[in-house]
């Protein structure tokens, strides 16, 4: 078919139904709408990549500068990926669409031509890899991996598979988006639809009012749900922290709280040879005696809740100093009585405020946080702050990577709830 001919067939399509031209713009309208939310999505999903970059290097353990990277990377990451979910929907939406349009034989669509070999191959791969990561970070936000798998590795994989589709994907559309974005803020009325300049126009609002609302709906939902700006504000969120001391979510990839026994309990200072002098096994009694330190700072989990409080115990420097520790010391592996560990690097075990915690707000600890005493560092994910702890071995170079497991009973990443046993190290009295 001739272009000419083209234009002809869509003017006379157009008065036959012109009320969905005026509506929507039709075919072009469809292909604004598209490159419009995509030029949106472009901007919002690259601040959400650099986000989950930093996320995923914190929660691999690999060593970042001290300070509070965490508290600044965490809700950044949860908001922008719920503000995400309404435009991406429109998205898919539109492109959907179109794709349903063509396929059905409807003749305007087939007219416009088919979708690219590009797009027909990277589709089904994008659509499925943004569905898995908006499903599995759901989950870990609001069911805390309570079906069965541990959702960590499935994220980190369906991001990844979706940036490579995402990178190709702008690779061969950034341009013609950009052009049609350019053109619809502009007004510019295509030469190829046979689509009157009032028509387009109303087509132009109708765009203009959807993006709008993914726009604000994603806005809300983010407020509602990611505790950004303010806890207070976010309903939707499963967990949120209250005003006692001990009042903030726990949360246990152990599968339950340890019970320690004080009459048998002993922390265990040691470490690599040569590294430690005088190794030490302390007591509850011998750690409360100890020259105490009290510090306020937050504890930000990476399910998305996060409690400020002042948190009071010996500090960590301190207790490697009386073990007699070798100034170049690499790393600090903490260990919990469940046999969950976390390996902290030279700065963080000597940075200020990192503290053996055994208060509170001035309240001695329960089970369900740590009892007896409890690591905190400040400015580090809360997964990394070990509840329960009875060993602290001092090692040379880097900090353990956790590729691997930070569990010695557990062979694949870490899961939490109900599917695992209360007490699965066996050390639980």
């Amino acid at each position: 078919m001739t272009p000419a001919l083209a234009r002809a067939t869509m003017r006379r399509m157009s008065v036959t139904s012109g009320w969905r031209y005026r509506l929507a713009g039709g075919v072009a309208g469809n292909r604004r709408l598209t490159a419009a939310t995509g030029v949106v999505l472009h901007t919002l999903l690259w601040i959400q990549i650099a986000s989950a970059a930093l996320f995923a290097l914190m929660a691999w353990n690999i060593v970042l500068p001290p300070g509070p990277l965490h508290a600044l990377v965490r809700p950044v990451h949860f908001f922008v990926g719920f503000m995400l979910m309404p435009l991406v929907a429109i998205k898919l939406g539109s492109t959907g669409y179109r794709f349903l349009r063509y396929y059905t034989r409807n003749e305007r669509y087939k007219i416009a031509g088919p979708p690219t070999r590009l797009e027909r191959a990277l589709a089904p791969v994008l659509v499925a890899s943004i569905l898995v990561v908006f499903v599995s970070g759901v989950e870990m936000w609001g069911f805390f991996n309570q079906f069965g798998i541990a959702w960590i590795p499935v994220h980190v994989i369906a991001a990844i598979t979706f940036l490579v589709a995402l990178t190709m994907h702008i690779v061969f559309h950034v341009r013609e988006a950009h052009d049609e974005a350019a053109a619809e803020v502009a007004g510019i009325v295509p030469d190829d639809t046979g689509v009157a300049e009032g028509d387009w126009n109303a087509g132009r609002v109708t765009r203009r009012v959807v993006i709008g609302a993914g726009l604000l709906g994603g806005v809300a939902l983010a407020v509602s749900t990611s505790q950004f700006p303010s806890a207070a504000l976010s309903w939707l969120s499963p967990r949120r922290a209250g005003s006692g001391a001990l009042d903030f979510p726990v949360m246990n990839f152990e599968g339950g709280p340890q019970q320690v026994d004080l009459a048998r309990y002993e922390l265990v200072v040691d470490g690599d040879p040569g590294l430690v002098s005088n190794p030490l096994r302390l007591r509850y009694s011998d750690i409360l005696a100890m020259p105490t330190e009290q510090h306020v700072y937050s504890i930000d989990c990476v399910t998305g809740w996060t409690a400020t409080r002042s948190w009071k115990g010996v500090s960590l420097s301190h207790i490697l100093a009386k073990a007699g520790t070798d100034p170049s010391f690499g790393n600090v592996l903490v260990r919990s009585t469940s046999g969950y560990h976390w390996s902290h690097d030279r700065a963080h075990a000597l940075l200020a405020g990192t503290l053996l915690v055994t208060h509170i707000d001035g309240v001695v600890l329960n089970d369900d946080h740590g009892f007896p005493v409890r690591l905190m560092v400040p400015g580090v994910q809360g997964q990394a702050n070990i509840k329960w702890v009875d060993g602290i071995h001092v090692g040379a170079g880097a900090p353990e990577r956790y590729f691997a497991p930070s569990l010695t009973y557990n062979p694949s990443l870490p899961t939490t709830g109900k599917l695992l046993p209360a007490d699965p190290a066996g050390h639980r009295p």
